[in-house]
């Protein structure tokens, strides 16, 4: 998709400069999808400068990152949900994790679920988006849950050919402010309808780079953690 953006974006080697490492490693942060970047001309790329923040947070910590359907299975675990595909083994292993892990672990461990971008969207037209996502984060009245404000923000996930079928049916500017529509586009989702679980939108929440919602985020994933550690 074109790029109209008035946020910052950063080429491969200033996101070098900024983090400290070679250019050789930011690709490789790239396509794992760590940093989010976006195509420009005939091979090149941008980066996020909100992608590399939320990033900053989790450099050098140690603990290797889950698949997104590990991620999604120890999220569904944490809020009660069943997760048909995974198997026993795997989720013994889950469980055992989640009785000693704290929220800051389990975000960092869960974050390649889904890659995140960043949109304007037309108000007149975030309805339609939304009813092809599966909301998450604090949108609508998810944002009671956390004690958040409701806002005319859209947060949700969709599968990549969703993602790319909202954008353009809804009109949508990438990484151009107003910020209202982010898009969770994960290369696999489980089945499901409605908004996603109470664990995955305490995730998103997060890591927001938004301080309050990353508290919200953290305090809840923290309360969900307490009450399963009583529940097993």
């Amino acid at each position: 998709m074109p790029i109209t953006s008035s946020t910052t974006l950063l080429t491969q080697r200033e996101t070098a400069l900024r983090l400290g490492v070679s250019e050789r490693r930011v690709t490789a942060l790239r396509q794992a999808h760590e940093i989010t970047a976006l195509p420009v001309g005939a091979g090149g790329f941008l980066i996020t400068a909100s992608s590399v923040q939320r990033y900053e947070r989790w450099a050098g910590k140690p603990g290797r990152p889950y698949s997104a359907a590990m991620a999604f299975a120890a999220l569904y675990l944490l809020s009660g949900e069943p997760t048909p595909w995974i198997d026993a083994p795997h989720r013994y292993r889950l469980r055992q994790y989640l009785r000693t892990t704290d929220a800051e672990k389990l975000t960092r461990l869960c974050r390649r679920r889904a890659r995140t971008l960043e949109f304007w969207c037309r108000d007149s037209l975030i309805g339609k988006a939304a009813a092809r996502l599966r909301l998450s984060a604090a949108t609508g009245p998810l944002a009671a849950k956390f004690q958040l404000t409701d806002t005319n923000a859209l947060e949700g996930y969709a599968t990549a050919d969703d993602a790319e079928w909202v954008a353009a049916a809804c009109r949508m500017k990438i990484n151009v402010e107003p910020i209202t529509v982010r898009l969770r586009v994960a290369d696999w989702l489980p089945d499901g309808d409605g908004p996603m679980p109470l664990a995955v939108c305490a995730a998103d929440l997060a890591e927001s780079n938004d301080p309050r919602e990353r508290r919200a985020g953290l305090e809840t994933l923290e309360h969900l953690l307490e009450h399963f550690r009583r529940r097993i």
